[in-house]
């Protein structure tokens, strides 16, 4: 992808998104050599193609926090892999082959924020009952067959960025099943799986979607409602 897609992709997340929060866009051939020495540590023994998507994930990290007027700091990460943000800040990262985005916002303002990116192409027909609830595959069912393979992508990605949001607050780990997504024109909501059955929290805000460029990606951004418990 050239500069000027990164941008635009940029700027359309950001009229999206709104105002106070930080977005990068980017390649995901990044430089190793720009990782702090904290951060190198996560992907010293990672194959060279890893290293480079990890530094480019930490680079747009730091200029999402840059654009919300923070100094750029040192994002390692945890022992369970997931970034460790400056304190104060919260923030998400996602990559696809050939893009990489980055979300962060102060945390008193925003709370938690997961983001996700996918290109926008149908997921083989072999993984949809891994990804899909039973009440997904009723819907998609309604669906012209072409639009099926595509409808499961948008629920992974939607599912993927409600995971990022709600693992910083729970360590929660939680299966594709455990969640089931509605999709609208603008977004998703995310609801309890009939399957759950142990409590989690959910996003007040519903979450958004944005397909452009062969790419889709989906984000959550705000505050838990509550912590919820299927019977």
């Amino acid at each position: 992808m050239e500069p000027l897609v990164f941008d635009s992709l940029r700027q359309q997340l950001a009229e999206k998104i709104g105002p106070g929060i930080g977005i990068a866009c980017r390649g995901v051939n990044g430089d190793p050599g720009t990782l702090w020495p904290v951060e190198r540590a996560a992907v010293l023994k990672a194959v060279p193609r890893r290293q480079r998507e990890f530094a480019a994930g930490r680079a747009a990290a730091r200029e999402a926090i840059e654009r919300i007027g923070w100094p750029a700091e040192a994002i390692p990460s945890a022992p369970d892999r997931s970034p460790v943000w400056p304190n104060g800040l919260t923030g998400s990262i996602a990559h696809t082959s050939h893009v990489c985005v980055a979300i962060a916002g102060r945390r008193d303002q925003v709370y938690s924020m997961g983001i996700d990116i996918e290109e926008d192409i149908p997921l083989d027909r072999d993984l949809w009952e891994t990804i899909c609830t039973p009440g997904e595959l009723v819907s998609m069912a309604l669906l012209p067959p072409s639009e099926h393979g595509r409808r499961v992508t948008r629920l992974f990605c939607a599912k993927e960025a409600f995971y990022k949001w709600q693992y910083p607050q729970t360590k929660n780990m939680l299966n594709f099943c455990d969640v089931q997504v509605t999709l609208c024109p603008t977004g998703f909501r995310v609801h309890p799986a009939a399957t759950r059955d142990s409590p989690f929290f959910f996003c007040e805000q519903a979450g958004r979607v944005l397909t452009c460029y062969g790419l889709v990606l989906a984000w959550l951004i705000g505050r838990p409602v509550s912590q919820t418990r299927v019977e």
